[in-house]
């Protein structure tokens, strides 16, 4: 019963981040570094179409959809490897996403079918590779395609398209569609060699095959002669005027040849390279490999292996070990058991089920029954040595991802995937190695730092490994790494067991946080790279011990953390428990776009307002940001004083007071002021303190009919997808009000909007139906108000791409607010212009009344649009919207005028009344 929950009700907060809270503050002064610190989730901004930059961790970006700055995650980088080294020692965050691009893949197709490749094609990107040039002859040498275009495949993932003709001129020849024609930049495919000297080429290639057909056989003659692409030729060649659409018939025709070639090619790279793996994978795995994508045939100079290798005049991996469990019977059955897991702080439980999924917490060391054990396989302490049942198929992704891994099984919770393994270094020959990779882009580079740090040992994977090697990252994974010892009990040297976080569906890409590290008390965080999947929410912990000391009673991790753990104190006997589940909105203090920050603060709970130490205060934009905050009347303030371990302390009190004078009489008067270093997370405890006890979670409104506002929305299908796969489009946002439910029918306001005959904009609501709702990787079947919250829809998924949606109202059928087309608005202007130094002649900041006729850009909600003023009077004005807005009467609305080519903040105000027109409720 949704009505007898809150906003801090167990079932909620485990799942849903119920408040949100900016980040905001001038440029450089911390705010994405403190929701690293906090969330362990680095955030990445994109532009939208009105050139604002907000940052709202919502979508699934690396990993990502197949628009690059349109979806989650989402600035989509070419460079498929990875460039940073990974490590053992932190949280470890759980999977899935709004409908995350590296999820579910299109319907398989039999990749050995070599008459009908031009369909999983489509879309392909032909690339020339000077090192490696391939020539089809057509009929033992009739004709010599490399004379008219030369081209093969590489494994760059590069953005260029160009492929090279015989001169070294480039060529227009671009992409392939489904149906198997080239495409060109042009409307006309254009020769790259003269006109006449190609027919001069053509005609010698015509007598050399003639010449050929007198001593050829019955059989090859008639073969050829009745080749379409002969009689093409040879009427080309008869032609007394140029035939251009013969001409382009058959050059698509030759490069299209030579396609189907390189194809077959490639899936013989790809069958001989998958044979060879599975002969030594021995059916742990049962792997499959699989490219729909481009060209890119088996990766070169890789070994694959199942155990970790080593150089033994270096380091030796011990295997045999010195001890082992004598159960008597099944191990694990004695309540004071002796068995090898035991070791594990003499903890009595078995780590596995009885069905062998993994039931300890993540950062938990596992140690299982080696060879000096008297038990047998049978033994259900043995699941990572006996190997893994799990079918994989390596493929190649469609988005600048390089290969990546899906299952071809459902995989339950808790399961043993694989094993992540290479070639064991020092860790001084990692540092050195690193450099190295970094140049070429590819880094697979796993610290050992488990035991200790710095770790001694790095497992290097980019050149000897298994599967694993090629499993991509997400920050929102569905495997987690977990350290096991077996027959190697080297504190130093565990092997790296991948367990599934969650249920894995099948043909779902299997993905792990390259950031990862686990610590024994499973709550360092450390530093990873920039996301570009989704999300920065965060779960903040307080022990429940009353007599656990400050500031360590308060903690903070990921949104996939337990609810629950021990607490890491060693003479504390208390427990974590999870208080708080909050959204973290990084709004950018660049090229100072009010506008932005805005359209965040239309959902936001309370603010971080962060202020440099090492700057004076206040910088332009902290004025700026300070007043967007009393715009959206934001009572809940924290100010962070941030890189204090950059200045002494004389001057961090000299900038407390310049603090102190800045806010009084403003709305963060009285707000706490904490000194902190986000970088080096000082103080971070007394942060996750403050938000729980300064930061109430505002009454939320279950019973209403549910609203909510579109932040981001964007199509979660691939290029190529298959017409029965295809999903409907998804809004992303924070709910106003009200509960939504799977399987509710649901509006989108003010909907499609046109102009009719007679010039008047009309407006076509959405009707459509909530498939699914997702808050982070959990699919809820209700999400209530507070945090992000990903919508399924079945909305044609093209008027969700690149955030169409943006700025329109989703909720219940027939209780939405009215369609403005033009406001009548109470309106206060700011005295001076925010964010505008002036020398010496301080009129130039003032802030001009407004006048009739003037264009202004108008911040409604998440809605930027550009509005015109039709008449002032007083503090009263009206303005004619760009585009229709859905809103209501007392709504808050924010005003900017285009000053030296930005939009600067002027005034703010408040709807009074105006002008709506009916929507056209056309459900069809």
């Amino acid at each position: 019963d949704v009505i007898k929950l809150t906003a801090l009700s167990p079932e909620v907060i485990s799942r849903q981040a119920t408040i949100n809270i900016g980040t905001i503050g001038h440029v450089a002064h911390g705010k994405s570094t403190i929701v690293k610190a906090i969330s362990g989730v680095q955030t990445v901004r994109f532009k939208n179409e009105l050139e604002r930059n907000i940052t709202i961790k919502l979508d699934a970006a690396g990993c990502s959809s197949s628009e690059s700055a349109a979806t989650p995650g989402s600035i989509v980088s070419e460079k498929s490897a990875v460039t940073h080294k990974q490590h053992l020692s932190t949280n470890i965050s759980s999977t899935g996403y709004l409908y995350p691009s590296c999820a579910k893949m299109p319907k398989v197709h039999d990749t050995q079918d070599h008459n009908n490749i031009s369909h999983r094609l489509n879309g392909m990107r032909l690339r020339h590779s000077s090192s490696s040039k391939r020539r089809y002859s057509y009929c033992a040498g009739c004709l010599d395609t490399s004379s008219c275009a030369k081209i093969s495949s590489t494994r760059s993932g590069s953005t260029s398209t160009r492929d090279l003709s015989s001169d070294g001129q480039q060529s227009d020849y671009e992409e392939l569609s489904s149906n198997g024609r080239l495409f060109t930049r042009r409307d006309m495919i254009p020769f790259n060699l003269k006109l006449k000297e190609l027919r001069l080429l053509l005609a010698r290639k015509y007598e050399k095959c003639n010449k050929t057909i007198i001593d050829a056989t019955d059989d090859a003659i008639v073969a050829i002669a009745g080749d379409t692409m002969y009689v093409k030729i040879r009427r080309y060649l008869n032609s007394n005027s140029r035939n251009t659409e013969l001409e382009q018939k058959i050059k698509r025709q030759m490069l299209f040849m030579l396609m189907l070639e390189l194809r077959r090619d490639q899936l013989e790279s790809l069958k001989k390279w998958e044979t060879k793996m599975n002969d030594v994978a021995k059916g742990k795995p049962m792997i499959k490999v699989e490219n729909l994508v481009d060209l890119t045939s088996a990766p070169q100079n890789f070994e694959y292996i199942n155990e970790y290798e080593s150089d033994e005049d270096q380091i030796k991996i011990p295997d045999d070990p010195p001890l082992g469990c004598q159960c008597e019977g099944m191990c694990g059955t004695d309540k004071k058991s002796n068995c090898c897991f035991a070791q594990n702080n003499n903890k009595q439980t078995l780590p596995y089920t009885s069905t062998g999924q993994l039931r300890v917490i993540a950062g938990t060391p596992i140690y299982e029954c080696n060879k000096r054990c008297t038990c047998d396989e049978t033994c259900p302490n043995r699941v990572v040595q006996l190997g893994t049942n799990a079918q994989l198929c390596i493929f190649r992704t469609n988005n600048g991802r390089g290969w990546g891994v899906r299952t071809q099984c459902a995989i339950k919770k808790g399961t043993f995937v694989i094993k992540y393994v290479g070639k064991v270094i020092k860790s001084k020959d990692a540092d050195n190695c690193s450099k190295e990779y970094n140049e070429t882009g590819c880094t697979y580079l796993f610290d050992l730092d488990y035991n200790q740090q710095p770790c001694p040992y790095t497992v290097d994977a980019t050149k000897c490994g298994n599967v694993s090697h090629f499993i991509n990252h997400s920050c929102n994974p569905n495997l987690k790494v977990s350290v096991v010892w077996i027959n190697c009990l080297d504190p130093d040297l565990p092997d790296l067991a991948l367990f599934a976080l969650r249920d894995i569906e099948h043909n779902e890409e299997l993905t792990f946080d390259y950031g990862t590290q686990m610590s024994r008390n499973n709550v360092t965080s450390t530093n990873r790279d920039a996301c570009k999947c989704g999300y920065a929410n965060a779960k903040i912990y307080e022990c429940e011990n009353p007599k656990c000391p400050r500031p360590g009673r308060y903690i903070s991790g990921g949104s996939s953390k337990d609810d629950s753990f021990p607490c890491m104190r060693s003479v504390c006997s208390g427990r974590f428990q999870l208080v708080r589940h909050v959204s973290f909105v990084d709004c950018p203090g660049h090229d100072i776009l009010m506008a932005t920050m805005l359209n965040g603060a239309a959902v936001m709970d309370a603010a971080l307002l962060l202020i440099a130490g090492n700057e004076s205060c206040p910088q332009p934009q902290t004025s700026e940001h300070l007043a967007a905050i009393e715009i959206m009347k934001l009572k809940h303030i924290v100010i962070l004083q941030n890189k204090i371990d950059l200045v002494k302390e004389a001057q961090a009190k000299e900038q407390y007071e310049q603090i102190l004078k800045f806010i009084q009489g403003t709305v963060a008067e009285g707000a706490p002021i904490i000194p902190i270093s986000a970088q080096l997370k000082y103080n971070i405890e007394v942060l996750c303190e403050y938000i729980t006890k300064k930061i109430p979670v505002p009454m939320r409104d279950f019973t209403s009919e549910p609203r909510l506002i579109v932040i981001r929305s964007f199509d979660v299908n691939k290029p190529g997808c298959e017409v029965d796969d295809l999903k409907g489009g998804v809004a992303g946002g924070s709910i106003l009000r009200g509960v939504l439910k799977v399987g509710m029918e649901i509006e989108v306001r003010p909907g499609l909007v046109s102009k009719d005959s007679e010039g008047k904009l009309t407006c076509r609501p959405i009707f459509s139906r909530i498939v699914s709702l997702f808050a982070e990787q959990n699919e809820l079947q209700f999400a209530v108000p507070g945090g992000l919250i990903g919508v399924g829809t079945k909305i044609e998924p093209t008027l969700c791409r690149a955030d169409r949606l943006v700025g329109q109202i989703l909720g219940s059928v027939g209780a939405l607010p009215q369609i403005f087309i033009e406001l009548e608005i109470s309106y206060y202007l700011l005295k001076r212009l925010l964010g505008v130094r002036t020398e010496g002649d301080k009129k130039g900041a003032r802030v001009p009344k407004l006048s009739r006729g003037e264009v202004l850009l108008v911040n409604i909600g998440s809605l930027s649009t550009g509005g015109r003023v039709l008449a002032t009077r007083a503090d009263l004005a009206k303005i004619s919207l760009t585009n229709p807005v859905c809103t209501e009467i007392d709504e808050k609305i924010a005003l900017s005028r285009r000053v030296e080519k930005h939009w600067r903040l002027i005034g703010w105000g408040q709807i009074c009344g105006g002008q709506t027109i009916d929507p056209i409720l056309d459900r069809k």
